[in-house]
């Protein structure tokens, strides 16, 4: 009996033909739940009613638990028991709000194993929620505008692993080789052999999913920032905080090691190692507080 991998290793033999069985994957990769998209619809609307919003999020009591829990966290200085679901989305505020549904909606496919980027359970949804966090401390830190929308680009960037993982477990050993021999970066090595990476895979899905631009760019071009156009600035904090996360051992896997830090990015933002030492330690603590949430529910 042929398996559907086997078929696939058969099917593919240059980055041409897996560049085509790849943007298959892509198009019939399932979309967000409706509930986590009618609720961000919600949240984006100017004339949103916080009780049009709690009426939705009732339903789901996955999510009203969290938001619950976060609400009465020593985060936000609760020195009361919440007593609504509504008193809690108005202490939280419709950003965390937008914020921790996005990352409801994802954390599930994030949390999954992934032998082919060598990450255990749960690594690549620590990995991410570490990137968007240490993107929005970056940005408090240095006093830039944080559009709403930072965190969400953190936890997105790295989605277009998920569809990848089975053709980067196909083809490691050329990968690997590849590393090594070109001495060019793992994503380049993606394009390289899959004909297309996993930065340009997860832009791919969340235009799909009808994301705005500024999102899909942090995905494309989070190796790449200085590509970025418009966007230059916002990929480049996510950029430099994902390079943070590696720096902590934070879903590493088979990548993170070959990471290459744009001196353009870090030259923008004028860095300095205690800023990033500062960063590191504040992201840590807010780590701790959404494992709680999303980590080993």
């Amino acid at each position: 009996m042929t398996t559907r991998t086997e078929t696939t290793e058969n099917a593919a033999s240059s980055p041409g033909d897996f560049r085509r069985l790849i943007q298959k994957r892509l198009t019939r990769f399932p979309a967000m739940p409706v509930f986590v998209s009618q609720v961000m619809r919600l949240v984006k609307s100017p004339d949103v009613d916080i009780h049009t919003i709690a009426d939705h999020i009732r339903f789901d009591p996955g999510i009203t638990a969290n938001i619950l829990k976060l609400a009465t966290s020593a985060q936000f200085g609760a020195s009361r028991s919440i007593q609504s679901l509504q008193e809690a989305i108005v202490r939280l505020g419709l950003k965390q709000l937008f914020q921790l549904v996005v990352a409801y909606g994802v954390a599930n496919r994030l949390a999954k194993a992934m032998p082919g980027y060598e990450l255990r359970r749960e690594e690549l949804l620590a990995h991410s929620l570490w990137t968007a966090l240490a993107a929005e401390e970056f940005c408090k830190v240095l006093n830039l505008e944080t559009p709403d929308m930072m965190f969400t680009a953190g936890l997105l960037h790295d989605l277009g692993k998920l569809p990848l993982d089975e053709f980067v477990a196909q083809t490691k050993t050329e990968l690997r080789q590849s590393v090594a021999q070109d001495k060019i970066s793992f994503d380049a090595c993606e394009e390289k052999i899959l004909g297309i990476n996993h930065a340009e895979a997860g832009a791919q899905v969340l235009d799909l999913w009808n994301f705005p631009p500024p999102l899909v760019a942090a995905a494309r071009w989070h190796h790449h920032p200085e590509k970025a156009g418009a966007f230059t600035a916002l990929v480049g904090i996510i950029h430099i905080a994902e390079f943070l996360a590696y720096e902590e051992g934070v879903g590493a896997g088979i990548d993170g090691f070959t990471y290459r830090l744009s001196d353009e990015a870090v030259s923008h933002l004028k860095l300095k190692s205690r800023t990033i030492e500062y960063v590191a330690s504040q992201t840590l603590d807010k780590m701790r507080n959404l494992e709680k949430l999303l980590l080993n529910p």
